[in-house]
């Protein structure tokens, strides 16, 4: 696919986010961005590197981008937090657009099939762990029933029984992606099917699709420090705010508890 040259200038964000309209370059100070995350390819017009988290590039640095999905997620401690992307259109035109905000986490108990069926649902954010309330009265969980995932792994339908506790359901990155004892590398986004068994009547119900978002811990402290290092001044409710929005846009959305265990463990948060 035909790469798209950005030439990126402070005019267009201006341009894009508060009038609609492009004002003359000269009219405004350039400033800098750092990057968070790349999705996809983008490249340094200049020197030919890929953009990679931690860049701090000029506003009118020219890149290119690999496909029309390359994207970056960009912040600015003057303008905030920014989706990078090429224009539709091609040529040089590229679009600099406002970040999603506000974004609402996953939390509270599992009542019935069409909570599940909500819950799981799109890209699922796992943390490395977390654990889920169930109605233990309509999904028991016992040797005879209980929750399984279903994926396909290497051309292998893969089933992976899920393990619970009580009325808890817990999901375990390292142990879904454990097979036959041989713990196998964590893809980043996995295409799943969570099923419930009941072995009393020898019977599965499929209760959903969804994309399993697994991320590496540690490229996500990098990528969360380059956000923090730019809103360090705000408050802890912005900031919050700010972590499950680039995350909900980025990888899925979170589930609060989990969020929240994540941080404290990982970042001091």
């Amino acid at each position: 696919m035909k790469t798209t040259i950005l030439s990126i200038s402070l005019a267009l964000l201006v341009g894009v986010v508060a009038t609609g309209f492009v004002v003359s370059e000269k009219s405004v100070p350039a400033d800098n961005y750092k990057v968070i995350k790349v999705d996809g390819k983008i490249t340094y017009v200049k020197s030919g590197k890929d953009l990679s988290t931690g860049d701090l590039f000029a506003s009118n640095e020219k890149l290119t981008f690999g496909t029309q999905d390359s994207r970056a997620a960009v912040i600015s401690s003057l303008n905030g937090r920014f989706v990078l992307t090429p224009d539709a259109k091609g040529g040089s035109a590229s679009n600099l657009l406002p970040a999603m905000s506000n974004v609402a986490t996953r939390s509270g108990a599992l009542i019935n099939a069409l909570d599940l069926k909500n819950h799981f649902a799109e890209n699922y954010l796992l943390l490395e762990e977390l654990e889920l309330k169930i109605n233990s009265e309509v999904y028991p969980m016992n040797k005879d029933n209980f929750f399984y995932l279903q994926y396909e792994l290497n051309g292998e339908v893969i089933p992976k029984k899920l393990n619970y506790r009580d009325d808890i359901l817990e999901l375990t990155a390292k142990e879904i992606f454990t097979v036959d004892g041989k713990a196998l590398p964590i893809p980043e986004k996995t295409k799943m099917s969570l099923y419930y068994r009941n072995n009393e009547v020898k019977k599965s119900t499929k209760i959903s699709d969804f994309n399993l978002v697994a991320p590496d811990s540690e490229n996500l402290k990098v990528e969360l420090e380059v956000i923090l290092s730019e809103i360090k001044s705000k408050d802890k409710e912005t900031i919050a705010n700010e972590i499950t929005a680039y995350l909900y846009e980025f990888y899925g959305k979170p589930q609060k508890e989990n969020l929240n265990d994540w941080l404290e463990k990982n970042m001091s948060l």
